[in-house]
């Protein structure tokens, strides 16, 4: 079982949407894949038309196992263990316990006798679930809007990356830097875009394209292999679909 976190630790920068996008992918390409909403926002099931539920909190606080959280999604090899508000109680609950760094990773542990990817959807907001996420993680995915800040969202998340190996001594790898609202015919894009080449270099994979069509998949409850497999949107999150499989 391989495990990939999508985190950044500022919001608004598509991480539900590549999240979604990418474990859709793998399923399509033949791969069991299953998304663990850790952002208690909840939209990795309003995305895949699904009802939000406590199902995060149900598993790391309720004592339920984890075949008991999962739900199908409607497509064929994906799944999903959803989150909603409760989530953030969850991680409150944890804090409390002064829970192991190691905690998601080892309530986790037993799907991998039945699923080969796990799609780890994270809130933007630091410590608790997000760096436990991030440890479980085999390799991380951090998405980027192409903004002034995008630059200082990445460098935080490879520095609590950092600590987690120094401290605990985590093995992962990161699997890229993923420019998102990408629009090339403005000169700040370019000019953000260029930065975030010249600080991280071979890093940073190919932009997405600020994209409608992204934003109507959202509304209709469906990912966009199925809303518009044709769009450039499509194409470009097919590059980083055969990224991951290539790599991993």
């Amino acid at each position: 079982m391989i495990t990939i976190t999508v985190a950044n630790q500022k919001g608004g920068v598509a991480k539900t949407t590549t999240a979604i996008t990418l474990a859709h992918g793998l399923a399509l390409k033949g791969k069991k894949t299953l998304v663990v909403d850790l952002d208690p926002q909840g939209q990795a099931a309003t995305i895949l038309g699904l009802e939000q539920e406590p199902g995060v909190f149900n598993l790391l606080v309720g004592g339920r196992s984890p075949a008991e959280v999962i739900r199908a999604s409607g497509r064929e090899r994906l799944a999903l263990i959803p989150g909603d508000k409760n989530t953030a109680t969850a991680q409150i609950v944890l804090d409390a316990q002064r829970a192991p760094i190691s905690r998601l990773a080892e309530t986790l542990k037993p799907l991998a006798k039945e699923w080969q990817y796990l799609v780890l959807d994270t809130s933007p907001s630091i410590g608790g679930l997000q760096e436990q996420a991030l440890w479980a993680a085999d390799t991380v995915l951090i998405p980027t809007a192409v903004d002034y800040l995008a630059a200082d969202g990445v460098a935080r998340i490879l520095e609590t990356i950092a600590v987690l190996g120094d401290r605990h001594g985590w093995r992962g790898t990161l699997l890229g830097v993923l420019p998102t609202f990408y629009d090339d015919s403005t000169a700040e894009s370019e000019r953000n875009l260029g930065a975030l080449q010249t600080m991280y270099g071979a890093q940073v994979l190919t932009p997405i394209h600020r994209a409608t069509v992204l934003r109507e998949c959202a509304s209709e409850g469906k990912t966009v292999w199925e809303y518009k497999p044709t769009s450039r949107a499509a194409e470009e999150y097919a590059r980083l679909l055969y990224k991951v499989l290539e790599v991993l």
